[in-house]
């Protein structure tokens, strides 16, 4: 179950995996909605304390159509953003993803390569991040000095 927290929502891959194997891949395309729609709430919530960082707004509606239409965008997207938003955060996350691009052609060709295997890897590695993330911002706002 998805656990809420201060500045955002965590979720588990392994969940995640599992129920799409189930509904042959209908779960994994509401997820990816929920993830974007995750970044929209921890950029609502998050903003006070990290007015610098790289935003993490994006239409969730948008990329589920781009989901259909050009699969690999949302992928590079969702990579993109939440790679630099963490690199310009001042919270200090213990990992970050890859970059988009690195991420996408990862996708396709350890994809091809490994019959599926990496793209799991590489997605559960995003979310460990993301949520990692999310936790970071518990432990650290206490220790943050006020923005002026």
């Amino acid at each position: 179950m998805p656990k809420e927290h201060k500045f955002g929502t965590t979720r588990k891959y392994r969940r995640v995996f599992f129920l799409s194997l189930v509904t042959f891949g209908i779960y994994y395309i509401i997820y990816q909605y929920w993830i974007f729609q995750d970044f929209e709430e921890h950029h609502e919530k998050a903003f006070d304390t990290e007015p610098r960082s790289y935003p993490l707004i994006i239409n969730p509606t948008t990329m589920l159509i781009f989901l259909f239409i050009f699969p690999f965008y949302p992928i590079y997207i969702k990579y993109t953003l939440l790679y630099d938003h963490i690199r310009t955060s001042r919270i200090q996350s213990p990992e970050n993803c890859s970059i988009g691009i690195k991420a996408v052609l990862s996708f396709v060709i350890l994809g091809i390569c490994t019959i599926g295997i990496a793209p799991i890897l590489i997605e559960s590695q995003w979310q460990r991040a993301f949520n990692k993330h999310i936790i970071a911002h518990e432990h650290q706002q206490e220790k943050l000095p006020e923005s002026k």
